[in-house]
């Protein structure tokens, strides 16, 4: 029998000291990207942290217009550690969580731990490096219309590489009805991640995902007035001690622009209407998920550049002007794609155990990484909502994994689907 619970408080406790120990650590180098408080908050440092203006800028000064290679060694250190501890916590958790004797009874050559170790260290890695390649580009150049447009463009260009080399089968001719869908998904799926780069580009990152950590009431909700199917009451109770800390965290958060707030409120809609009209309009079984994740990138991107080229063409040369702007707005895409990549072959080869704790990992380790990378200045209160609304959503994750103990089945066939081991490890 598969006790939940078993290791999962020593390994908890040991992650909070190590993030302890490396902010201590890392201390001084925050030093240096931080500066004196000014005697009373100015238009500018409400409406980006002051951790990304240098030692050289006072308050009000002109915002920093390039990217240096000082910032970008500091930031992919932070991601190297948290891409390691990634590894151990999902290393641990499926040596101890999974009895091996019980998995060999589904599976007679089940993966090993080190394999969903691996990709969730790349998971890990992949988004934390998005999220602050992303906030760099959009402090040096806040035009998020344009940086989601070449950031979607990117993603797209790494699918139809997987097309043309084989590494997705392509799926063939759909219907007519199938893109017609398909558009639509693309709308709010564009929109999630412009909304998402809109509140990025106004407030701290780690505010912009406490309050999109409320993303699973949306989708609770719109699945259940959508769909008919309604979460247990202890979801419901967890949803709303995310919301009860968002409330909480908004009201201390030294950042805070009501508009780097509702366009995370409005990200989270568009992400959860997309998730939610995924299940109830597409026939999922027409294609496998990446096939279908490809072919969502390439319908957002051509949604995205029109807008971009049409409301931010003279940014484009602006951006141009940067020579680290350009191969760094390339490399989200990759990045991007690798998640999604990572999260899928978790999903499908591990099992709904182990796809379940790397998701409920994901957003509380984006933010501590944001926070150390940048050196974030947050108060107690302000810490106490942050913490309040990631513990709120690892509850709603932990009650959805209960309710749903099957793996998902993969759906289709593609040679990268078919790495490794079989479809399902049943570790319950």
């Amino acid at each position: 029998m598969l006790r939940r619970s078993r290791g999962k408080t020593p390994t908890a406790l040991c992650l909070v000291a190590f993030f302890y120990i490396c902010h201590l650590r890392l201390s001084s180098w925050m030093g240096e990207l931080e500066e004196p408080e000014p005697d009373g908050p100015d238009a500018f440092s409400l409406m980006f942290p002051k951790s990304y203006r240098g030692i050289a800028l006072s308050a009000g000064s002109p915002r920093p217009t390039m990217i240096s290679w000082s910032m970008l060694w500091h930031d992919c250190s932070i991601m190297v550690i948290f891409a390691t501890v990634g590894y151990a916590v999902s290393y641990s958790q499926q040596r101890w969580l999974c009895v091996p004797h019980e998995v060999e009874e589904h599976v007679p050559n089940p993966p090993s731990p080190q394999s969903g170790a691996l990709l969730a260290a790349g998971l890990y890695g992949a988004n934390i490096a998005y999220n602050v390649i992303n906030k760099r580009l959009l402090i040096a150049h806040p035009h998020p219309l344009l940086i989601t447009g070449v950031n979607l463009a990117s993603s797209s260009f790494c699918a139809i590489l997987c097309w043309v080399f084989g590494l997705i089968s392509w799926p063939g001719r759909m219907s007519l009805d199938f893109y017609l869908r398909l558009f639509g998904l693309a709308i709010f799926h564009w929109g999630g991640m412009l909304f998402s780069n809109i509140s990025v580009s106004e407030v701290h990152i780690s505010f912009t995902h406490t309050v999109k950590a409320a993303e699973p009431f949306f989708t609770a909700l719109f699945t259940a007035l959508l769909i008919g199917t309604w979460p247990s009451l202890r979801a419901w109770a967890s949803l709303f001690l995310v919301i009860a800390g968002i409330v909480v965290a908004s009201t201390a958060e030294i950042s805070f622009t009501w508009t780097g707030f509702w366009a995370a409120m409005v990200s989270n809609l568009c992400v959860s209407l997309r998730t939610v009209l995924t299940k109830k309009s597409m026939d999922t079984h027409v294609m496998d998920p990446l096939n279908f994740m490809a072919h969502l990138q390439l319908s957002a991107c051509l949604v995205s550049l029109p807008a971009a080229l049409l409301y931010n063409v003279h940014a484009v040369g602006e951006l141009a002007e940067d020579s680290m702007a350009w191969p760094l707005a390339a490399t989200i895409g990759p990045l991007v794609w690798i998640f999604n990549v990572a999260s899928i072959i978790i999903l499908v080869h591990t099992s709904t155990v182990v796809h379940s704790m790397v998701r409920s990992m994901r957003r509380p380790l984006l933010v501590l990484a944001s926070i150390i990378t940048f050196g974030t200045r947050i108060t107690p209160l302000n810490a106490f909502g942050i913490l309040i609304t990631l513990l709120g959503a690892l509850w709603y994750r932990f009650e959805i994994d209960l309710g749903n103990r099957k793996p998902l089945p993969a759906f289709g066939q593609s040679r990268m689907a078919s790495w490794g081991a079989p479809q399902t490890r049943n570790c319950s």
